[in-house]
């Protein structure tokens, strides 16, 4: 009998959080337990709710105020919710993050006119099955060149990759061209990834050697992801990251205890009822 449930779903984001932390994924994807919003993740997801507002008008009518009036409309919605609510910010430091949201709005039309692009999807729901499990996600932006082919852009409002890193950034794309073509019957002739703040567009085109790799990446990765539940061993692995992990309370590799993070984490982490 395994000590966890072995999920039968994996999405981008899932993969990228085993890889980075089999650990940090037991405690989210596996055991679902609470963790406090982030700001850079609320902050990015405010800033694609505005752009997928911007594109949803006729594009003649997609300027700067539109933009901006966009940005209001995504702060409006998210003001009153536990995303932003539970950043719990001073005054001072809310009008730092609605200024940075609306830095990175002007940091997006810099890098592109919204009138020209010719959006067939916004935050487009795409699934598919691979192997023993079904990949699923969001495509921030689908939209069909002048031939009729297909282009995959995913926005980021971090800091654009180092050379090195490029390659592991793309793989996520990857997987979304892997479940548009199993979905329409099309591979995408292009994906980018819009960096935002930086003003870096980085663009690939998905070959048939990538979607292969999709499937054999993927599913070896389920197979430690199964191994992991079956033995309940998910070990810490330490970077960076771990300075911004909400779960470092629980984590071996600073004197935590996992099995206590059941019990502790929704006290540590309260949502309000209905959030």
């Amino acid at each position: 009998m395994s000590a966890f449930t072995v999920p039968d779903t994996l999405s981008p984001s899932r993969v990228s959080s085993f890889q980075d932390c089999p650990l940090q994924f037991r405690f989210s994807a596996i055991q679902g337990l609470p963790q406090p919003p982030g700001i850079h993740a609320v902050k990015g997801n405010v800033v694609h709710r505005a752009l997928e507002l911007l594109l949803s008008h006729d594009p003649e009518h997609r300027d700067r105020e539109l933009a901006h009036d966009s940005l209001t409309q995504a702060r409006n919605e998210f003001a009153p919710t536990y995303d932003f609510t539970g950043l719990q910010l001073s005054d001072k430091a809310a009008e730092t993050f609605w200024r940075d949201c609306s830095s990175l709005i002007d940091g997006y039309l810099r890098m592109e006119d919204p009138q020209t692009i010719r959006a067939a999807e916004l935050e487009l729901w795409v699934e598919a099955p691979l192997g023993p499990i079904r990949v699923r996600g969001y495509v921030d932006r689908l939209e069909q060149q002048d031939d009729g082919s297909l282009v995959i852009t995913d926005y980021k409002t971090g800091k654009a990759p180092r050379e090195t890193d490029i390659d592991a950034r793309m793989r996520q794309l990857e997987m979304y061209a892997y479940m548009i073509r199993a979905m329409r019957g099309e591979l995408p002739a292009k994906m980018q990834l819009l960096y935002v703040k930086d003003g870096v567009r980085l663009v690939r085109e998905p070959t048939e050697q990538a979607m292969r790799f999709v499937v054999t990446r993927i599913t070896a990765l389920h197979a430690a992801i199964e191994r992991a539940c079956t033995t309940g061993s998910f070990p810490p692995r330490t970077s960076g990251l771990c300075n911004f992990c909400n779960f470092k309370p629980w984590c071996p590799a600073f004197g935590g205890d996992p099995d206590r993070a059941a019990d502790e984490a929704p006290l540590r982490y309260p949502r309000p009822v209905g959030s």
